[in-house]
């Protein structure tokens, strides 16, 4: 009989030990998808800024070239960090991001504005769905109440930010050459609607989840991203003639993504926190 209780006792003692190491390893998997999830967000937005600057270096503003050799150095510093990630590494969406910027690094200050606006977007694309591809390693939490309506986070939200970007790129472009052409009337009215329908779809779940403390903040973003509709609306859709200055339209667009990468960030680090 003392024989089959030592047995028993072994028998679950080992179970309590590989569930232990199971639920660790569970962990460190969460908190590394997590700072992955930063780090693809972080290259999104570097990549988002290069296609705003090259626009404008394309219109003629070349003094911006400087500005463009730094960007590129903190891409560069960022893909090396994400490189050591077995997790990324594992990704073709990865792989196909590194190969396009790769050729996309070394011809983009001589492309057709249009065809640097269109591969900027599509590499853009390949990240944002990057984004989704590595937010599935977060179903093996434990805790499933901590993700629990956290999706738009890696999808919605994200989108929103490049819908903005890709009205910072061509209303910055617009503004350059201080001339509104019937497709980028077109191109800016569909980004314009874009924009509100995200911003109405993703500010109304931060409200749900959001503390009272936040809720200035939410509130803000959401009047930012009205704000550079009527901007774009008023200023680089009606008239033919643009006055809006580049440097300030530039500088709005950019604000108006800061504001809403700021509420983003602080939702991803609070889960980071909630977890450990």
């Amino acid at each position: 009989m003392n024989m089959v209780i030592a047995v028993t006792l072994v028998i679950v003692v080992v179970v309590v030990i590989k569930l232990k190491l199971v639920k660790n390893k569970r962990s460190k998997l969460f908190k590394q998808t997590l700072f992955l999830l930063g780090l693809i967000k972080h290259i999104i937005g570097l990549s988002q800024k290069h296609r705003g600057l090259i626009a404008t270096y394309l219109q003629g503003n070349q003094s911006v070239a400087g500005d463009i050799h730094v960007l590129r150095g903190k891409i560069l510093s960022a893909t090396k960090e994400a490189r050591q990630s077995y997790i990324l590494n594992a990704e073709g969406r990865w792989q196909s991001y590194v190969d396009h910027w790769q050729r996309l690094e070394s011809t983009s200050m001589t492309l057709s504005l249009a065809d640097s606006f269109n591969q900027h977007t599509s590499l853009i694309e390949t990240l944002l769905y990057l984004l989704q591809d590595i937010a599935e390693h977060l179903e093996f939490a434990d805790d499933q109440q901590k993700l629990a309506g956290s999706h738009f986070l890696w999808s919605e939200f994200p989108q929103l930010v490049e819908y903005i970007g890709q009205a910072r790129a061509v209303g910055v472009a617009t503004a350059t050459k201080q001339q509104s052409t019937q497709i980028d009337k077109v191109k800016l009215g569909y980004l314009c609607n874009k924009i509100e329908t995200m911003a109405n779809a993703v500010f109304n779940k931060m409200s749900s989840r959001a503390q009272a403390f936040k809720g200035d903040e939410i509130t803000q973003a959401k009047r930012a991203c009205e704000h550079l509709v009527e901007i774009i609306n008023e200023q680089l859709i009606v008239p033919d003639t643009v006055t809006l200055a580049g440097p300030d339209y530039f500088a709005l667009a950019s604000q108006t993504m800061e504001q809403c990468n700021h509420i983003l960030d602080n939702e991803m680090n609070k889960l980071t926190a909630d977890y450990v």
